[in-house]
């Protein structure tokens, strides 16, 4: 049978494991989790809102776009006195591009005074929160700065019910 050769003082070497790659994974983890949550900070939309007052603010219908935010990815825009609204007047486009921006540069170029421009969203119940946020952001990309986000008046709601049915 084979011997097993042991140190002449009968005491046997401590064993050293190489280290190197375990500080390597360890620096790998610190280094992936640091970019993790330096990439997923949380994004806010700013959405400055005023302080509240007295009474409403009037408004210049030729200054004004009222968007409202349908289901089945749907937003319908009229721009005229709310008074006169009817299921004829809105006006029906997407979320795309070539909707509901060329709209919005469309009726900018067509103001009487752009920076008082105001855009007025008001979703529906069918309306979701990307369709919302999709808004927003469209009017951020055309650099409108006065917006607001209200519910539809029973005239509006009227109007976007017979729109339905057509």
């Amino acid at each position: 049978m084979a011997e097993i050769q042991t140190p002449q003082n009968g005491k046997k070497k401590a064993a050293k494991p190489d280290m190197t790659p375990l500080v390597d994974l360890g620096f790998l983890l610190i280094t992936f989790f640091i970019y993790t949550t330096t990439f997923n900070q949380p994004s806010v939309l700013d959405f400055a809102t005023p302080k509240s007052s007295e009474g409403t603010a009037a408004v210049n219908n030729q200054n004004t776009l009222t968007l409202i935010l349908g289901g089945d990815n749907k937003v319908y825009w009229y721009q005229k006195a709310l008074k006169e609204v009817t299921s004829e007047d809105l006006v029906e486009t997407d979320y795309s591009s070539a909707g509901i921006r060329q709209v919005i540069l469309e009726k900018k170029k067509l103001a009487k005074n752009p920076d008082n421009r105001t855009i007025i969203i008001k979703p529906t119940e069918d309306a979701t929160w990307e369709n919302a946020v999709d808004v927003l952001d469209e009017t951020i990309i055309t650099g409108s700065k006065r917006k607001a986000i209200t519910e539809l008046t029973p005239r509006e709601l009227e109007a976007y019910q017979g729109k339905m049915i057509y």
